[in-house]
């Protein structure tokens, strides 16, 4: 049986690019993953309160299952998107703090 996977991601501009960091990310990242036809959803956040021990921003990608996350890794489309990535932040100006695939085992709903 397949479940669907998250992929999060957790982001950090530096203190004065964020502007910077969410145009690129909402008007040029998040639209060139979603050229891989496995990712379903794509969801930004950003933190609520002061707690600097937690990232700023978190990337949320959703895919039908296993599957599609290990071929998404595989891509063009993810290529394309590290390679982007590497142009625009590679001299810095962003943290990746960290990022993990989760697996679904139960939902509700109210």
């Amino acid at each position: 049986m397949k479940h669907p996977v998250l992929l999060i991601v957790a982001n950090e501009p530096e203190p004065g690019r964020d502007d910077e960091y969410n145009e690129w990310y909402s008007g040029r990242h998040i639209p060139m993953m979603f050229g891989f036809p496995g990712l379903k959803r794509a969801s930004r956040y950003r933190r609520t309160g002061d707690d600097r021990e937690c990232s700023q921003y978190l990337a949320v990608y959703e895919f039908a299952s296993r599957d599609d996350l290990e071929a998404f890794f595989h891509s063009p489309e993810f290529k394309a998107a590290v390679a982007d990535f590497e142009e625009k932040w590679g001299g810095g100006g962003f943290v990746r703090k960290w990022g993990a695939a989760y697996e679904l085992i139960g939902c509700w709903e109210k």
